[in-house]
């Protein structure tokens, strides 16, 4: 491997000096593992002249390894453009399905919203309405307690009325027959005379102790405090 090998190399002109020195060191510890080492045939031989002959590319050379890789570099922007336009779209459709599938769920939720405020809206119409009929009841109760109230004392108006009116006819009745049978022609407070004596229907009801005859008196309108001829009232006879 002398300066002939690497000077038969078709890339040896054109390969740099760094690479040639990294080659000839990769061969170089390459022996050791290969094969033994033997220091006559083995020394690693260096051409000057071709590593001097390989000079650093032209500008020339520069600027179409540029203009080549140019069309290279913008093929790879648009291709990285286009696969950002398709992350981007698909990144949109999954948007999109998403988006479709929440819509369900948010509609079954709104419709489940609205069912629960229907539901509460009706149990409160159902509540004001029965307590709105409980007043009515309650209110009609009570009329008809009044009513009935009315009623009974009218009624009993009424039959005190009928009773009292019967008691007064009876009462009447019972004094025109005690003055009638005693001779008293003048009324409850009209006095009976005979020789030089006068007495009052009330002192002869007291006289003969007539106990309802002297309330039925008393009631017609007969003074207690009327005195006879021997100036006593009926309490006193």
């Amino acid at each position: 491997f002398g300066s002939s090998h690497f000077g038969s190399s078709p890339n040896f002109h054109s390969a740099s000096p760094a690479i040639l020195l990294l080659a000839a060191m990769d061969f170089f510890s390459c022996t050791s593992a290969c094969r033994p080492c033997d220091i006559a045939t083995d020394t690693v031989k260096f051409d000057s002249a071709a590593i001097g002959a390989a000079a650093p590319a032209s500008p020339a050379s520069e600027r179409r390894q540029e203009e080549h890789q140019q069309p290279q570099q913008g093929e790879e922007v648009r291709a990285a453009e286009a696969r950002c336009r398709e992350l981007e779209a698909q990144q949109q459709f999954m948007d999109q399905e998403r988006e479709e599938q929440c819509r369900p769920k948010e509609q079954e939720e709104e419709l489940r919203r609205e069912q629960e405020e229907q539901e509460a809206e009706d149990r409160r119409r159902q509540r004001d309405q029965g307590e709105c009929e409980e007043r009515l009841r309650v209110q009609e109760k009570v009329r008809a307690a009044e009513e009935a109230a009315e009623e009974a004392a009218q009624g009993a108006f009424a039959h005190g009325e009928a009773r009292r009116a019967g008691q007064d006819r009876k009462r009447k009745a019972a004094v025109a027959a005690f003055l009638k049978m005693h001779g008293f022609t003048g009324g409850v407070s009209g006095a009976k005379r005979n020789l030089m004596n006068s007495t009052y229907p009330l002192h002869r009801a007291a006289k003969t102790a007539n106990a309802q005859m002297v309330e039925y008196l008393l009631m017609e309108g007969a003074d207690p405090m009327q005195a006879n001829s021997a100036g006593r009232n009926a309490a006193q006879v």
